[in-house]
Formats: C-alpha cells, sequence, structure tokens
C-alpha cells in the first residue's frame, strides 16, 4: 500500500494498493496476447491509432492537468502545455509511420536484399514522475508504431496519472494496448526477467538505471536507459550578456528545476563574469516559489547547497527552505570564484543555479566534462559557427545547443552518453530502438 500526496498541501491525494502477483501475471497474460494480435496490423491503422491517442490527449486535458498538478506539483498551465506536446508527438509519428517503417532496399552480394522493421513483442516502460504523461509519451507514440504492446511502471509519486493514462488508452484497439503495473521493486524485477517481456526502457536516477541494466542484461533483454544530467553551459566573453543569462535561467526553472536536461551548471569566462552574475540574480528572482514533487525532495536539495556552500559556494539568492507548509524551495543562486570537485558529481533536482569562473576556455571545457553525466549543455556566443564547432568537439554530451537550452522534440533523437545513460528516444532513431532491424535477401541460384 502506498499514497499519493500533494506537495504543496501534504495532503492525501489517493491511496492505492500494489497489484498481486496473479494481477500482475494476469496483465502479462493479456499483454502477449495482444501483441500478437497488434503486430499482425498494417502502418495505416497504427498511424490511425496514434492520432486517436492525440485527440484523447486532448479530450481528457483537463483531468490529467488536474491529476498532474495534484500529484507533484506542476502548474496547471505547464501540465496543459506537456499534454498539447504529448499529443503533437502521437500526431507527428503518425504522419512519419509509413516512411520511416517501409522496407529499405539495399544494394549488396544478394540479387534483392532488403532491410525490414518489426516489433520486438512487449516492453516494459519504468517511468519517472516529473513529466508523467510526456515521458511515457515520448517512448510510446513510436513503440506503439512499431507495432509493440506496452508495459506502463510509473513512480509512485504519480500513481493517479498512470491510472488515467490506462483508462484514457484502454480501447484504442480491439485488444488492450498499455497496461498500467502498480508494483514495488521485487515485482518489476521478476516482471523484467519474465519471458513475455522483450525489451525494457527506463527513465530515471543512474543508479536506477545500473539496476535495471544489470537485471536486463541478466536476462539478455534491449534496454534504453535515460538518466541523470548535469548540463553545464558555457558563456564565452562576445556573448549576448542579457540573452545568455535570460535563457540560462529559462532553462534551469523548466518543470521548477526538476528536469533532467535543465541547466545546472553556467560556466562563465573571466572577462565577463562580474557582468554576468548580476543579470542572472536579476533573472532568477522573477520567478515565484513553488512546491517540488515532494517533500523529500525539499531536504535533498538543502543538503546540497550546504554542501555546495561548504565547498565555497557563496549564496546570492535562496539557499534555504522557507517556513511554510509544503515542498516548497525557492531560486537559488550560487557562485563559485575557483572551481571545486563537489560542483560537478551530483545533479540538483530543483530550481539551483550553480555559477563558476573559468580562468580560459579550456578550462571551461575541462569543467564541463568534469561531470559524470553527459545529457545536454551548451554555449553562448555571437560566433555561431565557431560556437557549433567547440559544442561539437569539445562538450562531452548527447544534445548540445548553441544560444539556448536543451528541449526535447519528437523530431530530434534524445539521449545521453557516460552516467546519463544509453540509446535514444525520439525521432526515426528512437524509434528502431524497440524494433528488430531484419535483414531479408533473396539470392540466385545457378
Amino acid at each position: 500500500m502506498f499514497q499519493t500526496i500533494n506537495p504543496a498541501t501534504g495532503e492525501v491525494v489517493q491511496t492505492y494498493n500494489y497489484m498481486s502477483l496473479a494481477e500482475i501475471d494476469q496483465s502479462l497474460a493479456a499483454a502477449r496476447a495482444s501483441s500478437l494480435v497488434w503486430k499482425k496490423t498494417t502502418l495505416s491503422q497504427r498511424e490511425s491509432v496514434l492520432r486517436s491517442m492525440a485527440a484523447r490527449l486532448r479530450e481528457n486535458q483537463n483531468d490529467l492537468a488536474q491529476m498532474i498538478h495534484l500529484e507533484m506539483g506542476k502548474k496547471h498551465s505547464a501540465a496543459v502545455a506537456e499534454i498539447e506536446k504529448s499529443a503533437f508527438t502521437c500526431e507527428y509519428f503518425a504522419s512519419r509511420g509509413s516512411e520511416l517503417l517501409r522496407p529499405q532496399r539495399q544494394e549488396s552480394s544478394y540479387k534483392i536484399s532488403e532491410i525490414c522493421f518489426e516489433p520486438l513483442g512487449v516492453v516494459l516502460s519504468i517511468m519517472p514522475w516529473n513529466f508523467p504523461v510526456w515521458q511515457f509519451i515520448r517512448f510510446a507514440a513510436p513503440a506503439i508504431l512499431s507495432g509493440n504492446v506496452i508495459l506502463l511502471k510509473h513512480a509512485n509519486i504519480t500513481a493517479g496519472c498512470a491510472t488515467l493514462i490506462e483508462k484514457v488508452f484502454k480501447d484504442l484497439f480491439s485488444t488492450q494496448l498499455i497496461f498500467n503495473l502498480r508494483m514495488d521493486h521485487a515485482e518489476t524485477t521478476r516482471v523484467i526477467r519474465s519471458p513475455v517481456v522483450q525489451g525494457v526502457t527506463f527513465t530515471g536516477s543512474t543508479g536506477g538505471g545500473r539496476e535495471v541494466a544489470k537485471v536486463a542484461g541478466e536476462a539478455l533483454k534491449k534496454t534504453v536507459l535515460e538518466l541523470g544530467g548535469s548540463d553545464a553551459y558555457i558563456v564565452l566573453p562576445d556573448a549576448d550578456l542579457e540573452g545568455a543569462a535570460r535563457m540560462c535561467v529559462a532553462g534551469r526553472m523548466v518543470n521548477n528545476g526538476q528536469s533532467c536536461i535543465a541547466v545546472k551548471r553556467v560556466i562563465v569566462c573571466k572577462e565577463i563574469f562580474e557582468s554576468l552574475v548580476p543579470l542572472l540574480k536579476k533573472e532568477m528572482s522573477s520567478y515565484a516559489i513553488e512546491a517540488l514533487a515532494h517533500l523529500k525532495f525539499q531536504s535533498q536539495v538543502q543538503l546540497q547547497v550546504e554542501k555546495l556552500m561548504a565547498a565555497g559556494g557563496r549564496v546570492l539568492l535562496g539557499g534555504s527552505i522557507p517556513e511554510r507548509v509544503g515542498a516548497f524551495y525557492p531560486p537559488t543562486l550560487i557562485v563559485f570564484d575557483d572551481d571545486a570537485a563537489v560542483i560537478h558529481e551530483e545533479e540538483i533536482f530543483g530550481p539551483v543555479l550553480v555559477v563558476i569562473k573559468a580562468a580560459s576556455l579550456d578550462d571551461a571545457f575541462v569543467m564541463a566534462n568534469a561531470s559524470p553525466f553527459g545529457l545536454g549543455g551548451g554555449l553562448f556566443s555571437k560566433d555561431e559557427d565557431r560556437a557549433k564547432f567547440l559544442a561539437l568537439k569539445k562538450l562531452d554530451a548527447g544534445f548540445v545547443v548553441v544560444n539556448d537550452f536543451v528541449k526535447s522534440d519528437p523530431r530530434l533523437p534524445f539521449g545521453g552518453v557516460k552516467d546519463s545513460g544509453y540509446g535514444r528516444e525520439l525521432s526515426v532513431f528512437g524509434l528502431y530502438e524497440f524494433c528488430n532491424i531484419k535483414t531479408v535477401a533473396i539470392g540466385e541460384l545457378s
């Protein structure tokens, strides 16, 4: 048994029971049966289902947004935007299915050879709480298009969102395509090992990703891991400082800082450091205090802030838990005049921006790449060509930008390197992750 809690008020939203072993096994059997039917459908049928998913997201927008707001504290307007982005993603993949999944002729030593794309079968998705609908849809839309059936194990914090997702999509097709599983870690491990499951996608912490990869690896299951990030943005001396400050803070404060691709470290060349810091403070000051998704995250962020202060960080804004009910934490700005290892070691999942002075551009890249993570990052400079070259050649990350911050988009591949995981979501690359990329060749008897 577990409860979902409104992080702004501390009130219980709902109490849930974990599913029994028998109920989980019934869902596994039903998912297996559905996959045998769904894999035989045409691309046209699957595209139609994705368009229906987009329509249902919009039809149920208010209910989904309200549940997101209640369970993890996101502003209603931001939750609505999340759902609209999810609907657009379903429409995007519906519009590209016939193009991306049609067999591809390839010249070879055979008379005829083709590369074909088939579903794996049943895929388990283990999803986080910070974007309860979007994180699921960005995997589910391409997975369903390619003919897979989905098991959803959502974070307990957003169990109500998971329940609504299953309800909204329950009768998309003659057989059920999405099954919500309320289960603990032990049962999740058992499901990963089940012969019904052919692949696993996990979005969450690096520690959680290692555990999923270990279990799935022992069972030889395909995995995609989208893990943590500590994205670094380097501000060069020739940058538009007001624009850089605005973008860095906007990128940090997305979802109240609770995003793996949020701007987390701003590394500033020494020539402009004293000019940029006041601009960053002004921008951070314009954001209201909001609740984090759970009270435990409030205390975790506070411990991380105190750790940074002990390492020499100067708090210019925020930095302490407000005296009020709920999991609120203020926008916080911490500045370092010298580098410190602690800055790069951990991901801070909250509205805390860390700014570090760099003695040179080379030092700035050393600091940016000092993190064990490699999800996103970028540079600010008026010389876009030079900045693009530096971002491409010198930043260790899966997604780099110039004069903006990282935003996931269904048309672009998304994923990281190092401790940020492996595999890709979205775009054609995410579509193929849970496909059997099958070669079919015809020889010539002679």
